[in-house]
């Protein structure tokens, strides 16, 4: 009997030695999952973190560009607005001066006469006939239209009313089919469309 209680003990000392070796080895198996789990975790995180900084510094450039080709365009738009700015200064001042020279009438008469002659040459004659403003119409005399006919190499004559502006003639041929506008304001337009290119370079270089 002892020898069949002493074969139990030592079977059971194998079976506790057994199951210790089991749980160490299963506790052993347990910790390098675990380890190897919270390795892949921080890899993951790592690549989670560098994807999302990778997508942070695309979107940081994206940004950036953004901004540089908004100030840009703000700029553009800024540095056009102060041109036209400008150039809206420059011929409303030569306008105002325009408008001055009206009530100078020796240096108006002059400024009547070269756009007499001016008109006589588009038109080519044989009779121009010439309307100012209602101030200039008054300089349209007969002996200045006579020594500007003799210039011209054609005959200038006043129509007989003035022309409805503030400054410079309309010319009519003949037949009264073709007409320059002289005035002040027209060329003035056209002058601002045409030099204003070279307007604006002289006030850039000046």
């Amino acid at each position: 009997m002892a020898e069949v209680i002493g074969d139990l003990n030592e079977l059971l000392n194998v079976l506790g030695r057994t199951a210790r070796q089991e749980a160490l080895s299963q506790e052993a198996e347990a910790k390098r999952y675990a380890q190897h789990v919270l390795e892949q975790a921080k890899a993951q995180a790592q690549q989670v973190q560098a994807t999302i900084l990778e997508q942070a510094q695309k979107q940081a450039e994206e940004a950036r560009r953004r901004i540089l080709a908004q100030a840009r365009l703000q700029a553009q738009r800024t540095r056009l607005q102060a041109r036209e700015a400008l150039l809206d200064r420059v011929w409303q001042e030569a306008e105002k001066r325009l408008q001055a020279l009206t009530s100078q009438p020796d240096a108006y008469a002059e400024a009547l006469r070269r756009l007499a002659l001016l008109t006589g040459q588009i038109l080519g004659g044989p009779t121009v006939t010439l309307a100012g403003d209602p101030q200039g119409h008054t300089l349209l005399t007969p002996e200045r239209l006579a020594a500007w006919s003799r210039e011209a190499g054609l005959t200038f004559q006043a129509a007989p009313a003035p022309a409805d502006t503030w400054g410079g003639l309309v010319a009519t041929d003949e037949s009264g089919r073709r007409q320059v506008d002289a005035t002040f304001p027209t060329r003035l337009a056209l002058a601002r469309e045409t030099i204003r290119e070279d307007v604006m370079a002289l006030l850039e270089a000046s």
